[in-house]
């Protein structure tokens, strides 16, 4: 694989403190950043520097992190990059584990490959709703697909940016559970790397625990259903 057929992508709603920080270190490896401003209410490219390598997806209101990563997707296609390493814009990934990602993007060379970023939480103090809700949906997938993630719940991930096109009504963060089910279920290989991940004041999430957890029982009924009639034959 050849790192000019990357780019990096990540989608940012409301995270002034942290986007530039992260658009900075990661525009280090000199790979095209493109930044999805899902909404936010100061606009990003005032936050950035103007010589940095960054293109700017701007929705004029809040979407969703799932439509985020398409409209992200959307623009690497028209770019012509065939591939993307999605980070999150809250602070919670950091630029020098990209190396990581990179050195077995090149060395697999498997195109119908997804790289996992999995969150060390031995090394940070996560809140426990976090812990088990990884644990709750780590589980599922492997009901869903019969392959054990680490962690399907990080969105720090390397995939195909094709794939990202898949017809789906996800447009928050399960959106990024479902990819990794859906991915398997077309043959896809998952590999994972230890990536560090920070839980402290300065991060600010969106992740709404009642409704967005909600959100995630609904979209595994629907991938369990899904499995269990892919198995018998009726879906394809």
């Amino acid at each position: 694989m050849k790192l000019d057929s990357l780019c990096i992508l990540i989608p940012v709603y409301n995270n002034p403190n942290t986007i530039a920080r992260i658009v900075s270190e990661a525009g280090a490896f000199g790979l095209t950043i493109i930044v999805v401003d899902d909404g936010s209410d100061i606009l990003v490219e005032t936050l950035l520097k103007a010589e940095e390598l960054s293109v700017i997806v701007r929705h004029p209101i809040n979407m969703g992190k799932g439509v985020a990563l398409r409209s992200g997707a959307q623009k690497a296609k028209e770019m012509g990059f065939e591939y993307c390493l999605t980070m999150d814009g809250d602070g919670q990934h950091f630029a020098h584990d990209i190396p990581a990602f990179l050195d077995l993007f090149v060395r697999e060379q498997k195109p119908d490959m997804m790289i996992i970023g999995v969150r060390d939480f031995e090394t940070c103090t996560p809140p426990k709703s976090s812990s088990i809700g990884r644990l709750i949906g780590n589980f599922w997938v492997w009901v869903e697909t019969g392959t054990w993630v680490s962690d399907t719940q990080t969105g720090f991930r390397l995939y195909p940016v094709n794939f990202l096109f898949y017809p789906s009504s996800a447009v928050r963060y399960e959106f990024e559970t479902e990819n990794i089910v859906r991915f398997v279920w077309v043959g896809g290989t998952v590999f994972e790397v230890m990536v560090k991940t920070v839980y402290d004041d300065t991060r600010v999430t969106h992740f709404h625990k009642l409704k967005d957890n909600f959100f995630m029982v609904v979209l595994h009924t629907k991938l369990v259903l899904s499995r269990i009639f892919l198995l018998k034959g009726i879906l394809k």
